[in-house]
């Protein structure tokens, strides 16, 4: 397990496990610019159920009325788009019903009629890399952000300006990743689409199962062989070499597998 679990790491690495590319939504929930990604850091999760309220509710109030119950479930993570300019997060008491959601925190301010409901279940974890990031409006029009690396984003000379996002820059750290935004979000019925690639699953236990395509099997057979085998000096020298010819052979097939299809475009260059 020991063997296993470092190798998958470091196919991660060489940019092996397109199956690991997923998307995250995040609402962005307060203003600052800066969120954190993981199983403990703030809200973003694989999944994300967006509706409106189709009743205004006063202060203090903990039963929404919403034009869609869709994806919503008892125990959820909840977020209400409150008059007062913020979001206030909550989770879902009981299954709703109908068009009603019942919360377990009382709203701190009214919201009035259409404002944005966001929900989800589990939270996403650390990403290790986001590839591409949208911004969604609350009428679901997508705007593509430019991801900046370390070196533009320092160059900012204001990180803390307010308006419409267009950029983001992520800093993967250890255990959460770093999300910063620019310029900070004043439209909290909007969120963020992200593409990231995550990591390949950690095995804990004898019984997981592989997270993996069945196209992946023999590459990770054969590579665990061939990096466990120097550990038991009792195994031939030829079957040792076998087994590493073997498992380069079917990483590079797989290797060559694993990649996304992308469009290219060709222009003359008629000097």
């Amino acid at each position: 397990a020991e063997a296993l679990n470092m190798m998958l790491k470091q196919w991660q690495a060489n940019d092996i496990g397109l199956w690991t590319i997923k998307e995250i939504n995040m609402p962005f929930g307060y203003r600052d610019g800066t969120y954190s990604l993981g199983t403990s850091g703030d809200h973003a999760s694989e999944t994300l159920a967006v509706t409106e309220l189709s009743a205004a509710v006063a202060s203090a109030g903990t039963a929404l009325t919403v034009d869609s119950i869709t994806g919503i479930s008892d125990g959820d993570y909840i977020a209400i788009q409150l008059n007062s300019t913020t979001i206030q997060w909550s989770t879902v008491n009981g299954t709703p019903s109908g068009s009603t959601v019942n919360i377990d925190d009382a709203l701190s301010s009214s919201a009035s009629v259409d404002n944005e409901v966001f929900a989800y279940t589990t939270k996403s974890g650390r990403p290790l890399e986001i590839t591409e990031c949208r911004l969604v409006s609350d009428a679901g029009t997508h705007t593509p952000l430019t991801i900046f690396d370390r070196y533009e984003w320092m160059s900012l000379s204001n990180k803390d300006s307010n308006g419409t996002p267009s950029g983001i820059y992520y800093d993967p750290q250890l255990d959460s990743g770093i999300l910063h935004v620019w310029p900070r979000p004043n439209d909290l019925a909007s969120y963020l689409k992200m593409t990231a690639r995550m990591p390949i699953q950690d095995f804990d236990n004898s019984t997981d199962a592989p997270y993996w395509p069945q196209e992946v099997y023999r590459a990770a057979k054969w590579n665990l062989v061939d990096e466990i085998a120097m550990e038991y000096t009792d195994i031939p020298v030829e079957k040792m070499a076998f087994a590493s010819r073997k498992a380069d052979m079917l990483f590079n097939e797989m290797a060559a597998y694993d990649f996304e299809l992308k469009s290219f475009q060709f222009e003359v260059d008629y000097d």
